[in-house]
This record gives structure tokens, sequence and C-alpha cells, in this order.
């Protein structure tokens, strides 16, 4: 998990889960949807990426863990599949506690990566070399420093 949560409340890791969803390969084909997930880093030069940590949907709310148990068993009731009631994202999170999120620097390190610049790696819309399949990454893993984790509090 890249994104370790610790509830500061008990004291304790939270449980989480990811979501895999089938896709084709990240395109690097410039103007395409993936094209988000490729930026320069220059050396020793501070870099903020950021993004939301909430559902993807801006009009549901995230729900509790309780609430993501009664949930999971309604469905199995029915029939349907399991949905996982350990955290995933701001869901499975507890109102009324204080969390630190970070960030696990081991497995931001072991990305693929590859020297050069974000315009270096992008091609042309329409490319026959718009996959990853053909560049060759860089062995030596990235040298990652001064990330902070954050801290917050789940309200009602």
């Amino acid at each position: 998990n890249c994104f370790p949560i610790w509830d500061l409340t008990t004291d304790s890791g939270v449980k989480t889960t990811s979501i895999r969803v089938q896709r084709l390969p990240l395109s690097r084909a410039r103007g395409s949807g993936d094209e988000v997930y490729f930026l320069t880093l220059p050396p020793s030069e501070a870099v903020t990426v950021s993004t939301r940590f909430a559902r993807g949907n801006e009009g549901m709310r995230p729900v509790s863990k309780a609430a993501a148990q009664r949930e999971r068993e309604e469905a199995e009731r029915k029939g349907h599949a399991r949905r996982s009631v350990s955290a995933c994202g701001v869901d499975g999170l507890e109102p009324g506690h204080r969390y630190r999120v970070d960030v696990a620097k081991a497995s931001l390190m072991s990305f693929w990566w590859i020297w050069g610049t974000k315009e270096d790696v992008l091609v042309d819309p329409g490319s026959r070399e718009w996959g990853l399949y053909n560049v060759q990454a860089e062995e030596t893993p990235l040298e990652i420093e001064g990330i902070e984790g954050v801290e917050f509090e789940i309200e009602d």
C-alpha cells in the first residue's frame, strides 16, 4: 500500500483494501487520459503532487466501517458480490477519529521511471509506440526525500 493510514485515536493501523480495475496498458500518447500520470521530476527541486482524498463521484458520501459492514451483509443476503469492509480511500474511516496518512517511500521508489522529461516520454497520438512496453525503465531506484504525511479528523 503506497498510502498507509494510522488511526491516531486508537493508535492503530487502518486495514485498507485496494480497488483493481482491469484496463488497457498505460498510454503515453499526448492528450490521452493517462498523460496526468507522467511528470518531470527535476533533480534537487521540490515538486508538489496532490489529489483529492475522496470517492470519485462527488455526489456519494463516504461510509463508516459499520455502514460498510451492513452493506456487505445485505449484499451477501441478496447473493451479490461481497464488498470489503476495510478502508478504501475515505470509506471505512470513523467519525470522531483523527487519522494520519503517509506515503510509503519504498513503494514509491519501486515505480517505473526513466531519465528525461515528460515531453521526452510522451508520443504523438496514433503513434505505434503509445505503450510503455518498448521503453526500458531505469533499474536504479529513485531517491525520494522530504515527503510528509497529513493528519485530519473525520466529522459527522
